[in-house]
């Protein structure tokens, strides 16, 4: 066959091609042939040949693919934004994995299976869970868990301070270099809980009455005792807001604080009893401004956008937007590498 084809590739109609042509129709017709029996050669062994399988993992059972399907959680800034209806759909899939994980560990340790039940799975919904579980941390001292739990509750259900919980622990859960699960920064993160407690306090003060203040109060004298936070009823907070170890931080009555911030441990947001026009004694802070262990902020200035306060800096000056604090009022350069909106202030600085 392959004599065949060379002679028929060195005639056309009976003419006989150049001594170039009939070569390289020569190498194509051999390059046909050798393919032709590779092919053919495979088609024979292919039958006959098993595919290697990896052994088994050591999770036999799970299914990845199910695993890869779960949505990802959004981003604190959709839920701040967003209609009502939308925020109880986010609520729902945000308590749903909550429960999941709870069951998970539940159904391994008989240590934490009633705390668990107590504080998740016994309840329907994260906002009945959450002014569960606050109630419980600040119960004692002549406060009733009783009776504080149900006022809670509502508060908890209230729209602003539904969305601004669940932004809170989406915060956490997407900046804590640690990347802690949803459950346990519910459950563990006392920075997360103090500043829930602030916003139940803070919707009880804004409702004027004297006698729902004295409770504001109250929820802020407990918060102090039992997370060593202390917040002003009055302070106004913004959503998807990291208090991160939350130790030793105090904000001012008159201070406000920006979406996406993030404060360390042993912040103050303090006065220098100076009142601007508006009789303003605290900072204002804006968003996406990250604070150092330990910086004091005092006076009624304002801290821009995206600026970054380093650690034990005392600021008693005006911070532009992007700008980066350290020491006393001094003002560096920001790495041209920084991106807004990154958790990567530590190292740009």
């Amino acid at each position: 066959l392959l004599r065949h084809r060379i002679h028929a590739a060195s005639t056309m109609r009976g003419r006989p091609l150049s001594a170039l042509t009939a070569g390289a129709s020569l190498w194509v017709a051999v390059t046909l042939g050798l393919l032709c029996a590779s092919v053919a050669s495979v088609a024979r062994v292919a039958p006959r040949m098993s595919v290697a399988r990896p052994p088994p993992g050591p999770y036999p059972d799970f299914d990845f693919e199910q695993a890869a399907a779960v949505r990802p959680l959004p981003a604190p800034a959709v839920v701040s934004s967003t209609v009502h209806a939308d925020v109880l759909w986010h609520s729902s899939q945000i308590w749903s994995r909550v429960v999941s994980q709870a069951e998970s560990i539940a159904s391994g340790s008989t240590v934490l299976k009633r705390y668990l039940s107590s504080f998740v799975l016994e309840h329907k919904d994260f906002p009945t869970a959450l002014g569960t579980l606050l109630a419980e941390k600040l119960h004692g001292h002549g406060v009733d868990r009783s009776e504080l739990g149900p006022l809670l509750v509502e508060l908890c259900h209230d729209d602003e301070m539904h969305r601004a919980s669940l932004a809170d622990i989406l915060q956490v859960a997407s900046v804590d270099p640690s990347a802690p699960d949803l459950l346990t920064v519910l459950l563990h993160f006392k920075g997360y809980h103090a500043l829930q407690v602030h916003r139940a306090a803070h919707q009880l003060w804004l409702r004027g009455d004297e006698h729902w203040k004295h409770i504001a109060l109250m929820l802020q004298g407990r918060c102090a005792a039992t997370f060593s936070l202390d917040i002003h009823p009055a302070a106004r907070i913004g959503q998807g807001v990291f208090l991160d170890h939350g130790t030793g931080i105090v904000i001012g009555e008159t201070a406000s604080i920006g979406d996406e911030c993030y404060l360390l441990h042993g912040v103050t947001l303090g006065s220098t009893g100076k009142f601007d026009e508006a009789r303003r004694r605290h900072p204002q802070v804006g968003s996406r401004v990250h604070i150092g262990a330990s910086a004091t902020i005092l006076g009624p200035i304002t801290v821009g956008d995206d600026a970054v306060v380093g650690a034990k800096a005392i600021v008693t000056k005006n911070v532009l937007p992007r700008q980066t604090v350290v020491g006393t009022n001094r003002v560096l350069e920001r790495s041209g590498n920084s991106v807004p909106g990154e958790s990567t202030w530590m190292y740009d600085i």
